[in-house]
């Protein structure tokens, strides 16, 4: 959403139907607008809908971490046990493999946990105190009954008014323009 913003700002429009906010969205892909986003409380086009189609980033990263966890868990423990402080008692193996897998299983848990929340906070950049689109008179609705569209100008590489017009005609309820610097 900042990149959008970042030139020389946006129009966000508001729309009451999914169906006038799809078909707005997917009007501006093909007349060639390409900095093109869209705020819903579902994804309102065929590519959001879809995905990127592989393993997210994310995903990877914690499953990585999960099974470095487990391992890690579980090479603490043979060390303690069978390597650095072997104990004979009651002629029990030092190396027990089904006493290893609770702690093993845990340590997994605690350190994709952990990665998964530290991960989404980074991708989410939060904590956010405050977002410039949440400004906007109505934004809040976006999450229950609103479709938005927001189309970025480009650097001013986009005519404002023809934009207005299209979006007008495409069935916005309203449509603002919001500055680069807010």
């Amino acid at each position: 959403m900042k990149d959008l913003i970042s030139g020389a700002g946006a129009l966000f429009a508001e729309f009451a139907e999914p169906e006038k906010a799809q078909r707005a969205y997917t009007e501006l892909r093909a007349r060639g607008y390409r900095s093109l986003d869209s705020y819903s409380p579902f994804p309102i086009t065929s590519e959001q809908a879809q995905g990127s189609g592989g393993w997210p980033p994310l995903a990877i990263a914690v499953f990585a971490s999960g099974l470095l966890g487990g391992i890690a868990g579980y090479l603490i423990q043979w060390y303690a046990n069978a390597y650095s402080y072997p104990l004979n008692i009651g002629g029990r193996p030092a190396h027990a493999v089904l006493a290893f897998i609770y702690p093993t299983f845990a340590a997994a848990v605690l350190f994709a946990g952990l990665t998964a929340f530290i991960g989404l906070l980074i991708a989410l950049r939060l904590p956010r105190l405050w977002q410039p689109v949440m400004e906007i008179g109505g934004f809040e609705h976006v999450g229950i009954d609103r479709y938005w569209i927001v189309v970025g100008l480009d650097g001013g590489a986009l005519d404002v008014d023809r934009s207005r017009t299209e979006l007008n005609l495409l069935g916005a309820v309203r449509i603002l323009d919001v500055a680069a610097d807010s």
